[in-house]
């Protein structure tokens, strides 16, 4: 540990801070009137718990630029300041190099909880409530959430669980701290009080106090703390165990939100009309990018918030400055000190990170499928333009000197409903408006990594469902257990009551009492044959799939196989869990649920959309693998493509190579729904574990920033890429000496 000597002591000056008693000074501030005949220590406490929050704020941009500037999907641009292109072109960055590299801040978070923890009376009740058990597994969730962060940023870092109040404690820390990396951190945060913290959550929630106010919106303080299940869920996941990753997301989603109802955010199309005659279509994204203007908390499952203004607290803007917006705070009216705002202007010397080509041609090249009944007859047509999210996430923006460029705005939403994917007009410079809240998980975001885990376990086409149709009861097939032996002939009554025919139908009437019978229900010896006829054990409780009952045909894709071997798994069950019952999918219209391509693509389900779909999907990524590890040319990756399936059967068996491309699918849309929202890089290096050749596969994919989905697999940036092919390049650096 001699190499973290400086780092330590810097420690030192930072965090040695006693947090039972302070005060915060702006909106997160609790309101005690809750508290104001109770305990003093209740009060000290719930401040503390407050205090946290307010130190996430100092991280949650600088997580969220750090994490972007590495991705596949940015470029530079003009303005880029050295700082900056070194973060892009993995240059060596030892913290401290510039402002956003300060690890001391996310340690003042772990040393602000682990002073929390070490102090917080769990036992303290009134009326029989263990009052304080709510905040203590918050602030557990809160420590695991830093070093989530910590470690997808810097490899391998100390993990520090005692309060640090003096250079002894430190130097204390230095001898016995372990480190936390990818492979461990999950066992290190359960060890120290995770998983505890989890059966609290589970019992009594999360913390909820009185509401937040910025000044410009209110937030409920349930959306600050994290479900513990997140934080277990993700570290599971960076630990390759998905089975555990796939039980807590599911649990999360059982306890907080159930179905995965991605209709409430989604691209559109609009007619263009020449007297009266359609000539084409407009795709238009304003639905979809709702999901950021508003604060919906099943979209948004938990933020860091930011005041409107500095009367109300710290105004977070940098993400806003780095993607290419100038800011400026006003309170409200003359005199009006409960109110404020911020204004934002896309300006071209603030652009310092852009949309790469092959986030662009990413979503180009997609395919938008609408779907329509004329005259009670299907119609279905593809329409130009690709995927919607393009133009809600990286619209043209015209500046004042008449440059017009891609410009990142999921932090400052376009306001011009025109802007779409035959639309002329470009917004103009302040035709955006302010967020003020950093998501740190999004609803889409978890079910992606769910979909990642169970594929990793060994069920793709239920991933899939997850891009594609959103896993509910009607979606899914069904499991029907028959009898197939053959019965007497004749159809007789035996001596106890029981109507034999010659087969079983799947219900029968006892004559004896009126009771309706089931082979489901009844166990097959109750039943008498004649003339010695012994049924065939085998043949008993034999299984086969009903097809899905969704008006789209739902996930005709799953097989028997995987629907059996789901019934191994209660955190597969969405069939028996009423929770994901969806009635409307018999008897609505096709758009009324769909997974979360729809997002972007439009009537992506079941059998609507003839594209998008498990067969030739998987086909495509298989054949991009192929050609990225054979050097092909596109044109000749599209044509073994073509050998890969037969219309929509696959033809491939290799069940590897399956769980690959459904893989590098979630992937995909990983980047079309979360773009720049400080995740995809993070992702990466974790989906880079999973692979046999995940090394070489992310090199790959950073490498390609400037060149099209559609170029020959072997054009890359080789210096990039050579660069990437060393583990060590993939993180900044902790202090040395």
């Amino acid at each position: 540990m001699n190499k973290n000597k400086s780092f330590i002591t810097l420690l030192v000056c930072i965090l040695s801070l006693t947090l039972l008693g302070s005060s915060c000074s702006d909106m997160l501030e609790p309101k005690m009137d809750r508290y104001a005949q109770e305990n003093s220590y209740v009060k000290d406490s719930v401040y503390s718990a407050f205090g946290i929050l307010k130190s996430i704020q100092s991280v949650a941009e600088r997580s969220v630029i750090l994490d972007a500037s590495r991705s596949d999907l940015v470029a530079s641009g003009t303005y880029t300041t050295d700082s900056i292109m070194q973060l892009i072109d993995f240059s060596e960055t030892e913290d401290g190099s510039c402002k956003l590299l300060n690890v001391a801040d996310f340690y003042h978070i772990i040393n602000s909880c682990n002073y929390y923890i070490a102090n917080v009376d769990t036992v303290f009740s009134k009326n029989g409530y263990a009052e304080m058990k709510r905040e203590y597994a918050a602030v557990q969730a809160i420590r695991g959430w830093a070093y989530l962060q910590l470690v997808r940023l810097y490899g391998t870092v100390p993990f520090i669980t005692k309060p640090i109040r003096s250079t002894s404690d430190a130097n204390e820390q230095e001898k016995s701290a372990p480190s936390a990396n990818a492979e461990n951190v999950a066992d290190l945060l359960i060890d120290a009080g995770l998983l505890d913290a989890y059966t609290i959550q589970r019992s009594l929630g999360l913390p909820n106090y009185s509401n937040i106010n910025n000044g410009a919106s209110t937030y409920a303080t349930t959306q600050c703390f994290f479900p513990a299940q997140l934080i277990l869920g993700d570290a599971y996941l960076m630990q390759n165990k998905y089975d555990k990753a796939a039980e807590m997301y599911y649990d999360y989603f059982d306890r907080y939100y159930s179905a995965n109802n991605n209709n409430t955010y989604y691209s559109d199309v609009n007619a263009m009309r020449t007297q009266g005659v359609i000539t084409g279509y407009n795709i238009v994204a304003t639905q979809w990018m709702n999901a950021f203007r508003n604060n919906a908390r099943s979209e948004k499952v938990v933020v860091s918030v930011g005041a409107a203004n500095s009367f109300f607290g710290q105004v977070m803007t940098d993400v806003h400055h780095i993607y290419g917006f100038s800011t400026s705070s006003r309170q409200g009216g003359s005199g009006d000190e409960t109110s404020g705002s911020t204004s934002v202007t896309a300006s071209e010397e603030y652009q310092q990170i852009l949309p790469s080509q092959q986030y662009i041609s990413l979503n180009q090249n997609q395919k938008f499928n609408r779907y329509e009944y004329d005259n009670e007859v299907m119609v279905r047509e593809t329409i130009e333009g690709g995927d919607g999210r393009l133009y809600a996430t990286a619209p043209t923006v015209e500046f004042r000197n008449g440059n017009q460029t891609r410009i990142i705005d999921k932090f400052t939403p376009v306001q011009n409903s025109a802007i779409s994917s035959l639309n002329t007009v470009h917004a103009s410079p302040n035709n955006f408006s302010m967020v003020y809240e950093i998501p740190l998980y999004r609803n889409p975001q978890i079910w992606l990594r769910y979909a990642e885990a169970i594929n990793r376990m060994g069920f793709p086409q239920l991933a899939f469902g997850v891009l594609k149709d959103g896993l509910y009861n009607q979606n899914l097939p069904t499991v029907r257990r028959s009898d197939l032996n053959y019965y007497a002939l004749d159809s007789t009554r035996d001596t106890i009551g029981i109507v034999v025919f010659d087969t079983i139908p799947v219900t029968s009437i006892d004559p004896a009492t009126g009771d309706t019978l089931s082979y489901d229900s009844i166990a097959w010896n109750l039943y008498r044959y004649a003339d010695g006829y012994t049924p065939d054990s085998s043949k008993m409780n034999v299984p086969s799939l009903v097809a899905p009952i969704a008006l789209s045909g739902g996930m005709y894709y799953v097989t028997l196989d995987e629907m059996l071997r789901a019934e191994n798994y209660s955190f597969l069950d969405f069939k028996k869990n009423t929770a994901y019952n969806v009635a409307g999918l018999t008897n609505s219209t096709p758009a009324s649920r769909y997974g979360i391509h729809g997002r972007g693509c439009g009537v992506v389900a079941g059998k609507y959309d003839t594209i998008y779909t498990y067969a030739k999907m998987v086909a495509k990524k298989i054949a991009e693998n192929y050609a990225r590890e054979n050097n092909l040319s596109y044109a000749d990756q599209l044509a073994y493509e073509e050998t890969l399936h037969s219309g929509d059967t696959l033809l491939v068996t290799d069940k590897d190579l399956i769980i690959n491309a459904v893989e590098d699918l979630i992937v995909d849309e990983g980047a079309l729904e979360t773009a720049f929202e400080g995740y995809r890089f993070g992702d990466l290096m974790r989906i880079a574990s999973h692979k046999d050749n995940g090394v070489q596969w992310l090199a790959w994919k950073i490498a390609r920033r400037d060149y099209n989905v559609t170029d020959d697999a072997q054009q890359k940036d080789e210096a990039l890429y050579s660069k990437l092919l060393n583990k060590n390049n993939w993180f900044y650096t902790l202090p040395k000496k």
